[in-house]
């Protein structure tokens, strides 16, 4: 295990010296190995960036640097990523001055971006009937990719919730699975019966795979050929694998896309936002709000309904004339209104 480096609580560290007992009480409060590397990522640039710019203390590092370094940050990356900058630098910070390395958080007057809102990309059933059939049942790899896929789409985990899960946290008798969510927070999801059908198969071939490799019970429920536990990366590439092999374009075949897709499904089928929030495990109903807006197609279709362009005749060598303007009106709640001729 390699050395901590301890700092006095009133002298200002070197910034090369400063990242370490930061990520070390971040690992003190419990938080994932995941967000501490994500405080590595967002906190370990800034830092190199103030030694070049002449800093070379925490104390020494003033608001200005930190927008200077924020404004070279827009020209290269996403708005999404320079909030990230920013809200990682404001934590270090706020740690640099409870620990007395910092005076004032030069972070603490960033103001976050406007970050582009996108509509969140989901799979067609045409998709998802391509991508399970990628998958071969009859080897151990491919039953294990097929109950996985299934498992996302059934309760809509995330893949880091998925690959932690262990035997001990699937309860048949109530088809339910307990999860470890963000911030170490338990819950319970949903399975269906169909699903519960589906895992059993895979249980069986899973004890008969790691038997006849002399390998030893461990509990995790999801597992490579060689009885280790299976991570979040290996089943990101290989739906990549199977989303080139299906010929699917114009959507990103990940984890989270088979997400997006669970949640508008459960929208679109009569599930409320509040239901939804739950089982994704969000603190509020933010995304579940944005989900509604994506499963609502039936503006969509009113829209069409009430165009007024598509009640012109548009034949070819005609002027454009209103063909049912009546009728377009009185969908719209107004009385047609006469036309006048000049002259």
């Amino acid at each position: 295990m390699p050395a901590v480096l301890r700092l006095s609580r009133t002298a200002a560290p070197l910034l090369e010296d400063a990242l370490e007992p930061f990520l070390v009480e971040c690992r003190l409060r419990g938080l994932s190995p995941r967000t501490v590397n994500w405080y590595a990522v967002t906190v370990g640039p800034f830092l190199r960036y103030a030694r070049s710019v002449g800093c070379e203390r925490t104390d020494e590092v003033d608001e200005a640097t930190v927008r200077a370094f924020i404004a070279e940050q827009q020209t290269k990356v996403s708005p999404r990523r320079v909030n990230d900058y920013r809200d990682g630098l404001r934590a270090f910070f706020e740690w640099a001055v409870r620990e007395g390395h910092a005076a004032l958080n030069p972070a603490a007057r960033l103001r976050k971006l406007r970050e582009p809102r996108k509509i969140i990309a989901t799979l067609s059933e045409a998709d998802l009937e391509a991508l399970l059939a990628q998958p071969d049942p009859r080897t151990f790899v491919g039953l294990r990719d097929l109950t996985f896929m299934l498992l996302l789409l059934d309760t809509g985990v995330r893949v880091s919730e998925a690959t932690g899960l262990r035997l001990d946290d699937l309860d048949f008798s109530n088809l339910t699975l307990k999860v470890m969510g963000k911030g170490s927070k338990e819950r319970l999801v949903a399975s269906s019966p169909a699903f519960a059908a589906r895992l059993q198969s895979y249980l069986t071939r899973r004890a008969a795979v790691l038997k006849v490799a002399g390998l030893r019970e461990n509990p995790w429920l999801f597992v490579s050929q060689f009885g280790t536990q299976a991570t979040p990366r290996a089943f990101q590439d290989q739906l990549k694998v199977y989303a080139q092999r299906a010929g699917i374009v114009g959507v990103r075949v990940s984890p989270h896309t088979f997400r997006h897709t669970f949640a508008v499904f459960f929208v679109r089928h009569g599930g409320s936002p509040f239901h939804l929030q739950k089982c994704l495990g969000h603190t509020d109903l933010t995304m579940s709000r944005r989900y509604c807006e994506l499963a609502d197609v039936d503006f969509l279709t009113k829209q069409r309904e009430l165009s007024l362009v598509g009640t012109l005749n548009l034949d070819p060598g005609r002027r454009p004339r209103l063909r049912q303007c009546g009728s377009v009106c009185a969908a719209q709640g107004a009385a047609p209104t006469p036309s006048k001729r000049a002259g």
